[in-house]
């Protein structure tokens, strides 16, 4: 039952799943699936803000386009 905290705003692990399975949809049409996820809280700038990194692969016999850096 992790939490990230950007100042008083909590999220929970649950949360933060929930985002990524949401987000991860995007993947779907481009041909790549999520493979692993982290996360961390930057409070170097203000506002903080919460970092992911992800880890994806392309799925196999599929023909990928080329990943959009926004994604």
């Amino acid at each position: 039952n992790v939490i990230l905290s950007v100042d008083h705003e909590k999220t929970s692990e649950t949360d933060l799943f929930k985002a990524v399975t949401e987000a991860k949809a995007l993947l779907d049409p481009l041909g790549f699936i999520l493979t692993e996820y982290t996360s961390y809280v930057d409070t170097s700038s203000a506002p903080g803000h919460y970092v992911l990194f992800w880890e994806i692969k392309g799925k196999e016999g599929k023909h990928c386009k080329e990943l959009d850096p926004k994604i």
